[in-house]
């Protein structure tokens, strides 16, 4: 996906972010509750990720960690689909309902390519991974 969109850059043709997310408390949960329990976690992350950011390729790039990479429709609406995923975190965290691996929190980061600053994918991915720290600080879940 990398090569094609960094082929698109350089034939001037590209309009694309890229999203970082990272589940929160990951190590929390495997030491309190079992790493099958931290698989739950990661699964049920990754298929909200996958619905709300469904006309966008999605990667398990590390344990806890997705990136996202929103062209075309998802692109567009990027607004609306970060504030949804947000608010579903949001919601699904804070459900007494749910067992403590079912209430998953995570951290969202989006960088736009600007062809006026962006030579690379990587530099948009870079900043993307930045504001998702920035995020986590916000929610104050930072690693331990």
């Amino acid at each position: 996906e990398i090569k094609k969109i960094s082929a698109d850059l350089n034939n001037g043709k590209c309009k694309f972010a890229i999203a970082m997310i990272d589940l929160n408390f990951l190590k929390k949960m495997n030491d309190s509750y079992g790493h099958d329990k931290g698989n739950l976690a990661i699964k049920k992350l990754c298929m909200l990720v996958c619905n709300i950011f469904s006309h966008s390729p999605v990667f398990r790039i590390g344990g806890d960690e997705f990136v996202i990479i929103l062209k075309n429709r998802d692109y567009d609406n990027a607004n609306e689909l970060i504030y949804k995923f947000n608010s579903e975190i949001e919601m699904i965290s804070h459900d007494d309902n749910l067992e403590p691996w079912d209430r998953i929190s995570a951290a969202i980061g989006v960088a736009y390519y600007d062809s006026k600053t962006d030579k690379t994918v990587d530099e948009v991915f870079k900043r993307a991974d930045a504001n998702m720290y920035k995020r986590k600080q916000e929610m104050k879940a930072l690693r331990e």
